[in-house]
């Protein structure tokens, strides 16, 4: 174990900062997120804004490159996109682990949108773990390239949530990172 992450999976934003743990007087920092500005343009940001846009299929080609896992697209796109398309933005997932009124695990997301077919709706804890993994995806792209002990799984993580998350939405928060 070379590094402490810290993951805040925030609702509106999330962020990556890491501490060496065997360089002394090492200090905290973030680390920048590459992510998608508009179809084929990305840049790097110090937060992930804790949307996730699913793009037309004649979009998507826009916004592959090596690593990316499944068709969402998160990020700073994603938060553009839910003022013009937001029938196809999942949001707020977060927000949604602590609403005891659905399940969960379903495929609710977008919410209310028909713009996206049932089988590409995602659940709570599914737009958490895209996330989560995006922000590992990011991770390991910046550190573990020739160090395989620099990897994301070989760190002690820690992802933070809210003080008015109960125990179930702490376990949902754990599904999610399990994922």
């Amino acid at each position: 174990m070379k590094f402490s992450i810290g993951i805040d999976l925030g609702t509106t934003n999330s962020a990556l900062s890491f501490l060496p743990l065997h360089e002394s007087g090492a200090e905290s920092q973030v680390l920048p997120v590459s992510q998608w500005a508009s179809p084929g343009t990305l840049v790097e940001q110090d937060t992930l804004p804790s949307f996730l846009y699913l793009p037309a299929a004649a979009e998507q080609k826009s916004f592959s490159r090596d690593g990316d896992k499944g068709t969402w697209v998160p990020g700073a796109f994603a938060r553009l996109q839910a003022a013009d398309r937001p029938g196809a933005v999942a949001h707020s997932a977060k927000s949604w682990l602590c609403h005891h009124a659905v399940d969960l695990a379903q495929p609710i997301l977008p919410w209310g949108s028909s713009e996206v077919a049932t089988e590409e709706k995602i659940s709570p804890i599914e737009a958490s773990a895209l996330l989560l993994n995006y922000l590992r995806h990011a991770w390991d792209t910046a550190f573990a390239g020739d160090d395989p002990g620099a990897a994301f799984d070989a760190q002690q993580v820690t992802v933070t949530v809210p003080a008015s998350f109960d125990a179930a939405a702490q376990k949902l928060t754990l599904e999610a990172a399990a994922e």
